[in-house]
């Protein structure tokens, strides 16, 4: 069984889509992570760029605050955040379970697939 991966981006990514699900996992696609099924590992690929204006940005502590909601308690759960921000998000990372990775954007698709955990695959380096 593929393991799952919750693509969140505000506007849909199919090439990225495709070479997630190339690469052997079964991708669902959201515009916002409370859209998200709640299983796997969540990828939200946040203002990507880094580029856009400020106001078009969402909110650091939105970002934070969706990502612990969206975890829960569920230890299984994991979150690969892609930001052109990841010292201001370095907070949504600092979960005592290290359930969180940042990632600076851009990114491309190979790095995603290196830092997604395979079911089945015991994937020390990364502590997941």
């Amino acid at each position: 069984m593929p393991t799952i991966v919750a693509l969140v981006c505000r506007e849909p990514n199919e090439p990225l889509v495709r070479y997630l699900e190339d690469a052997g996992f079964e991708v669902r696609a959201a515009r916002t992570p409370l859209g998200a099924p709640r299983e796997g590992v969540l990828v939200w690929l946040t203002d990507q760029a880094g580029d856009q204006r400020r106001d078009d940005r969402t909110d650091d502590r939105t970002i934070v605050a969706a990502i612990r909601a969206w975890l829960g308690t569920k230890a299984d759960l994991r979150v690969i955040l892609v930001t052109g921000r990841p010292v201001p998000l370095g907070a949504a990372a600092a979960d005592a379970r290290g359930r969180i990775v940042l990632l600076p954007a851009p990114v491309f698709g190979w790095q995603l697939v290196d830092a997604l955990p395979r079911r089945g695959l015991a994937v020390a380096m990364s502590g997941w």
